[in-house]
């Protein structure tokens, strides 16, 4: 993704993020305080009906028979005026809980949200990126995972249902292939002469693969229980093919068995392992939702850990960005694939942030920092 684009990212979709993470933050704390409040006032109550409770029980031990019924009166009075104090603070503080919580989730999701909209668009540069896929129940469960310079790691789930080849278990053959692969030598009945048996490679079904770097790991499996994989070190023109077959009876390494890899044709397995990679990278960009992220090693999804987030995005990438906000200060389009970005709208965004974050972001993006609104 080209700096002014994945700025433009940045100032969006992750600071949105960080804030409505805040804003969640703030109303989980609201919650935790209205059962503090709430244990103060119970403790407040029972204090004072005891004081109470104390002066009838002196009355209730005068001699005077008035005194004692009327102190047993206002005892029960009192218990019963108790009850419906506690029930009413109560009340009141379930309701506050529940508004809260409420709020805080709602906050929740939209940071979740937020973080996802990032995070789908690559903003970072890209270390490696791993697609797997694995057959179950007739369905592939597919995902993508991505490590970024500074560390930052996430994954996301991706859709094979929307795939034209992945929404149904996949045969090599689908894409026009015909892979007869050599997994044993038997003696012709005539000649005597071993001859080698073939299995036919595109009729196996798709168990799981793994694509990264353009490098291949593929399991496939018949309907008799054999299975195949085929491993490539990602070069389509002479880089190295690894076959393994095995069933109830033998196993075999194919390409490690001279009189076997002689009738491989290693040019027509590179050629469909290269389209299955291309499959699967086409496969990577369906993502349809974000499943984990790390910064500095630490899980960020599930605590909302935004700022963390953003500080490592900042370290990694705010020379690039501050390179983007200098062209804007000097009148200049923000790059020249013609982004719409402007300065005044970095400034702007920035602010949502608030307080020191905002002043320390403006600092790493290179702009001047005013507290007026």
């Amino acid at each position: 993704m080209q700096a002014a684009a994945s700025l433009k990212q940045t100032i969006t979709h992750l600071f949105e993020a960080v804030r409505f993470a805040d804003q969640a933050r703030e109303l989980e704390e609201s919650a935790r305080n209205v059962e503090g409040e709430l244990e103060t006032a119970l403790s407040k109550l029972e204090a004072q009906t005891e004081e109470v409770s104390n002066l009838l029980a002196a009355m209730k031990a005068e001699q005077d028979g008035v005194l004692r019924e009327l102190a047993q009166q206002l005892e029960g009075f009192l218990n019963t005026a108790k009850e419906q104090a506690q029930n009413k603070l109560q009340k009141k503080a379930r309701q506050q809980l529940e508004d809260h919580r409420r709020a805080a989730s709602s906050e929740k999701d939209k940071a979740l949200k937020s973080l996802e909209a990032y995070f789908a668009s690559d903003p970072l540069p890209i270390v490696e990126n791993i697609v797997q896929v694995r057959l179950a129940d007739g369905v592939y469960e597919a995902m993508s995972k991505y490590e970024c310079e500074g560390g930052v790691k996430y994954d996301f789930r991706l859709s094979s249902q929307n795939s034209r080849i992945f929404n149904q278990p996949f045969l090599l053959s689908q894409l026009g292939y015909e892979l007869r692969v050599p997994v044993r030598f038997s003696r012709a009945l005539l000649s005597k002469t071993r001859v080698p048996g073939f299995e036919r490679l595109d009729q196996y079904i798709l168990a799981d693969a793994e694509i990264s770097g353009g490098r291949l790991r593929a399991d496939f499996k018949s309907g008799h229980g054999a299975k195949m994989k085929v491993v490539t070190s990602g070069n389509q023109q002479d880089g190295f093919v690894g076959l393994e077959y095995s069933d109830q009876i033998q196993a075999v390494n194919i390409m490690n068995d001279p009189s076997l890899v002689s009738f491989v044709d290693i040019e027509a397995i590179r050629k469909a392992s290269g389209d299955l990679v291309v499959e699967l990278a086409d496969l990577s960009k369906r993502k349809v939702a974000l499943l984990h992220v790390s910064a500095n090693g630490e899980e960020s999804l599930e605590n909302l850990g935004c700022h963390e987030v953003l500080q490592k995005v900042l370290e990694v990438m705010g020379p690039t960005y501050r390179t983007v906000v200098k062209r804007l200060a000097d009148g200049k389009p923000a790059d020249d694939t013609g982004e719409e970005l402007s300065l005044e709208f970095v400034k702007g965004r920035t602010k949502i942030l608030g307080g020191e974050l905002a002043k320390s972001v403006s600092q790493a993006l290179g702009l001047p920092f005013s507290n007026e609104s």
